[in-house]
């Protein structure tokens, strides 16, 4: 062999070797913010794969999750692939690193011990989740030509995080075993009577009798602030706790109306209908979402509020999507107003409609002369044509003007504005195909004698 022959088999053999050591040997680890960044925009669809491979892998273990656990799979995976985020982006390592997934995990795993539920069923998730990670990480490698070592170091990190994981479940399984037995078999109680039916391992008549709690007719749910300590309050000893920093709420079985003494020092909370002792999901779901309203500002912070007593509301709330569809249909032109003349009008007409069509009563509700609220019914009756309000459509109405009206929507800023500029479209969309049917098919002219 010659010596050209030599360097180029010699050129050949290193170039080969680099790249089985490296794939991409020419370029240089990303900086932290640009790989947070790449990971953030991949983020969703990373979460949405792992959340798919979890629920089609283990579905009955998924609906137990999303039913009692206080966080659903999705929002589990979604903090979990966050903090591995984060430790990236701060390049931090140790205990610091780790603080919020250990603190997460520990309350899962306490959950477990609670309901007496393995934790198998958790590991073969994180696993399944770590799966569709590494895989994605290893194609988005390639695809980004991240240098070999960055690839081994997140993947190595990806399995850290899944041991501290488990690690932090398996410590929190741990202490809630060790608690007084009756504490156990209360939180279990607790957490049977706000799942839904199909979701409890055993009845409510043999998990109240191991607690030692007489299982009452009817119950309500009294959902607390974020970071309001149940624990801080005297309660009787016949009220269920739960004390989750983030989602705390109290269990109050035969609950009287308007309540009990102590339930005025539960300032900005809110009371779930009262239902069955079986239905305790009913109350705990709408509880949370009157609270979500008195967070925004929608409903006011009473002590505490209840939700029967703003039941148009929160289906307004409940229901936008649709009602911001039927809000062209019903108000039509009142909507293409400026606010300062749209408002008094939706507002006169919400009361109007509120005291029975009776202008006097509505008078007396605004505080304004009774002429002035003819007036504004008379200017309602012309901008419409006739067609508001619709006597067959009260209702609808009436619940389209309260989603408008809410105080919630008004302190939303841009995103409320979003939503009456879409409401408003759509009534600039039906009037225009209106006014194309009419152009289309005009009226036949009347012969003339």
């Amino acid at each position: 062999m010659t010596p050209t022959h030599e360097r180029a088999a010699r050129t050949s053999t290193h170039e080969r070797a680099a790249r089985t050591k490296d794939p991409h040997p020419q370029h240089a680890t990303p900086l932290p913010g640009e790989m947070r960044r790449t990971l953030l925009r991949h983020m969703p669809a990373a979460v949405d794969e792992m959340e798919e491979a979890v629920r089609t892998g283990l579905p009955h273990y998924t609906h137990i999750v999303d039913g009692t656990y206080g966080y659903s799979v999705r929002q589990i995976i979604d903090r979990t692939v966050n903090c591995f985020i984060s430790i990236h982006d701060t390049g931090l390592r140790g205990p610091a690193a780790t603080a919020e997934i250990i603190a997460l995990y520990e309350r899962i795993g306490a959950r477990h011990g609670r309901l007496g539920c393995p934790l198998d069923a958790l590991r073969d998730a994180l696993d399944l989740a770590g799966r569709v990670a590494c895989r994605r990480l290893i194609k988005d490698a390639y695809r980004l030509h991240w240098p070999a070592p960055l690839l081994a170091t997140l993947t190595e990190d990806t399995f850290t995080l899944i041991g501290t994981a488990i690690a932090a479940a398996t410590r929190g399984y741990a202490e809630e075993s060790h608690r007084a037995p009756l504490d156990v078999q209360r939180d279990r109680l607790r957490d049977a009577l706000v799942a839904e039916p199909d979701d409890r391992a055993r009845p409510l008549a043999e998990l109240a009798a191991a607690a030692d709690w007489r299982l009452p007719g009817t119950l309500a749910v009294l959902a607390l602030p974020p970071g309001d300590h149940p624990q801080t309050h005297v309660l009787p000893p016949e009220v269920l706790a739960d004390r989750s920093p983030a989602a705390p709420y109290l269990i109050l079985p035969n609950p009287r109306t308007p309540g009990p003494r102590w339930l005025p020092r539960t300032e900005g909370a809110a009371l779930g209908p009262v239902v069955p002792a079986d239905r305790g999901a009913v109350s705990l779901r709408w509880a949370r979402r009157g609270l979500e309203l008195v967070e925004r500002g929608t409903l006011p912070a009473d002590t505490p509020l209840r939700c029967v007593d703003h039941v148009a509301v929160l289906t307004a709330f409940r229901s936008g999507d649709l009602l911001e569809a039927a809000a062209a249909e019903l108000l039509g032109p009142l909507l293409e107003l400026p606010p300062r003349r749209r408002e008094p009008l939706l507002e006169t007409l919400l009361v109007y409609l509120r005291c029975g069509d009776n202008a006097v009563l509505t008078a007396e509700r605004l505080h304004v002369h009774e002429q002035t609220v003819r007036y504004r019914l008379r200017q309602i009756t012309q901008l419409t044509d006739g067609n508001c309000p619709d006597p067959e459509r009260h209702l609808e109405t009436m619940l389209v003007l309260t989603r408008l009206l809410s105080p919630g929507t008004a302190d939303e800023g841009a995103g409320a504005s979003r939503w009456r500029a879409r409401v408003r479209a759509g009534t600039r969309t039906r009037d225009g195909e209106a006014g194309d049917a009419a152009r289309a098919h005009p009226p036949a002219r009347p012969k003339q004698a």
